[in-house]
């Protein structure tokens, strides 16, 4: 019995003394060495006072059966209990991307607790030379009594915003020995200017491409610099050209027989022979070349004619002749019944204009392509005379005056506008070049138109309203364009050879036969000038061209 009363005695003397060592009754509290950052802790922490990362354990669980349990323990005025790191270290200094910040981490980093209770904080050592901040958001919370204590998430932690390094002073670059003088004269002056590729530089390059404005000579491709003592050109063409019909107006048929229609008056003409002169001169506006030219062309008169009869027979008109005499005579007498009809046709064009020329705006010796533009004023006359004649039935001949009679309209197409065209080029050899040049202008056309009946004799026809001759005028809105394409030869330095082809097509303008109405007394139709008509002329041209 005695030696189970010393076994009871010295287990209890045992659980007297670790309940002691646990809650400090006991002994003075010892520095533990400090937790290496990254490392795992060295403790745990006490029972009685859980981490958020382990289950709370009752006191029951730890304290002998007639011990008695203090709710407020006694705190030495050092802090007892330091607690680990987390596992994920809070912490981590890295070296920044920019090399503002120079610091060399410590082996093992040393953090010194506050002498503060209530909180706790780490300072750094001197050897990081980081900028001091202050502190964003406790580290750790202090110990509250009866509440369980937990440590801060790293979300809480908010990393100070990193402070720019100093400027440092850009050193300045050596100062390099002196060397010689600059000497003009050791600069040749025959080397060329340097010279771009931009379009400018190509449209004043060397004008040999074009075998003009060389040692003096001038060609189409003007250089300011070497053409100022030949700035003159003049030109000489000739044209041949034919001309469109127009719309289909039936004058006789087989007479009593109104269903065999015979003559109308789209009847070709033959092609004439015109003329074009060409006379300008170039000058530079700031080395950009101009050139302000004249051009006048024309042909000779388009003429022609057929006659109408029927071998063994008669021919008369479709046209309305009532109401229309000559004299006392119905005008029917003279054209139904007929031993012939005749239809005639003249045609004159006349065409004047100014343009302003902008050369050269891409050429360069290094590209085959030249493009020009032009823009001017325009006046082009256009006169179209028909005439429709019978031979009555019982006259001896054309030169029996008072048995032939005629209806004839005469309208002018007077057209003044302004036109604006460009000049494309390709040069096919050094001194070739094939080329298209089209303008396209808006002009107000003023008509005028004379129609008259009458005999051979002289003698005026006359209607229940009106008589004859007729003479209307009228303004309208025309459209010209006009398209050359040919090619050019620069054959010496002065003088060049072009050919090509030309057509010109107006609309909006009035022909002699629009202007014959279906009742030829109707001389209100007659004075409404009609001008909804179009026009094309088209033909051929070859000319020289001389710079002077």
């Amino acid at each position: 019995m005695r030696l189970l009363g010393m076994v009871l005695l010295a287990t209890l003397a045992a659980s007297v003394s670790t309940a002691s060592a646990q809650y400090g009754l006991y002994g003075s509290p010892e520095m533990l060495p400090a937790v290496q950052q990254n490392a795992a802790p060295a403790y745990a922490a006490p029972a009685a006072y859980p981490s958020t990362d382990a289950a709370p354990i009752q006191p029951a669980a730890i304290q002998p059966a007639n011990s008695t349990y203090s709710p407020q323990p006694q705190y030495p005025s050092q802090p007892q209990y330091q607690y680990a790191a987390p596992a994920q270290p809070q912490y981590q200094y890295a070296a920044p991307a920019q090399p503002q910040y120079q610091y060399a981490a410590p082996a093992q980093p040393q953090y010194a607790p506050a002498q503060s209770a209530a909180r706790t904080t780490y300072q750094l050592p001197q050897t990081y030379r980081y900028p001091a901040q202050p502190t964003t958001a406790a580290r750790y919370q202090p110990y509250q009594p009866g509440a369980q204590y937990r440590y801060p998430t790293p979300a809480s932690y908010q990393t100070p915003a990193p402070q720019p390094a100093p400027m440092q002073p850009i050193p300045a670059p050596p100062i390099a020995p002196a060397g010689p003088a600059f000497d003009p004269a050791a600069v040749s002056g025959d080397a060329p200017a340097p010279q771009g590729s931009g379009m400018m530089n190509q449209m004043l390059a060397d004008q040999n491409c074009n075998a003009g404005c060389d040692n003096g000579g001038c060609g189409p491709a003007v250089d300011c610099d070497q053409c100022v003592s030949c700035p003159w050109y003049a030109s000489v063409s000739a044209l041949v050209m034919g001309r469109s019909n127009g719309r289909r107006l039936w004058t006789s048929y087989v007479d009593q027989q109104e269903t065999i229609q015979l003559t109308n008056t789209q009847f070709d003409l033959d092609w004439r022979w015109g003329g074009e002169v060409r006379f300008g001169r170039r000058f530079c506006c700031g080395c950009t070349p101009y050139a302000l030219e004249a051009v006048y062309w024309t042909t000779d008169p388009f003429s022609g004619g057929q006659n109408t009869s029927v071998p063994g027979g008669y021919v008369s008109t479709p046209l309305d002749l009532n109401s229309l005499y000559f004299g006392n005579a119905l005008a029917q007498d003279w054209f139904d019944g007929a031993q012939e009809h005749r239809l005639w046709r003249k045609d004159e064009f006349h065409n004047l204009e100014v343009n302003l020329v902008r050369q050269q705006l891409a050429c360069g010796c290094d590209s085959p392509w030249d493009i020009g533009w032009s823009l001017g004023v325009r006046y082009f006359r256009f006169q179209d005379y028909l005439e429709f004649s019978s031979l009555a039935h019982d006259a001896t001949g054309w030169g029996d005056l008072a048995n032939t009679a005629s209806l004839s309209d005469k309208i002018t197409n007077n057209l003044v506008g302004a036109q604006f065209g460009f000049d494309a080029t390709y040069r096919v050899w050094n001194n070739v070049r094939v080329y298209i040049a089209p303008k396209v202008g808006l002009y107000d056309n003023f008509m005028d138109s004379d129609f008259e009946a009458a005999t051979g004799n002289g003698i005026q026809g006359r209607g229940p309203y009106a008589s004859f001759p007729v003479n209307a005028s009228r303004n309208g809105i025309a459209f010209l364009t006009q398209i050359d394409a040919g090619l050019d030869w620069q054959f010496s330095q002065n003088w060049s050879a072009r050919a090509g082809y030309r057509v010109v097509a107006v609309t909006g303008v009035g022909l002699a036969d629009d202007q014959f109405p279906q009742y030829i007394c109707d001389t209100p139709e007659i004075e409404a000038v009609s001008h909804y008509s179009s026009l094309l002329l088209h033909g051929a041209f070859v000319g020289l061209t001389y710079n002077f």
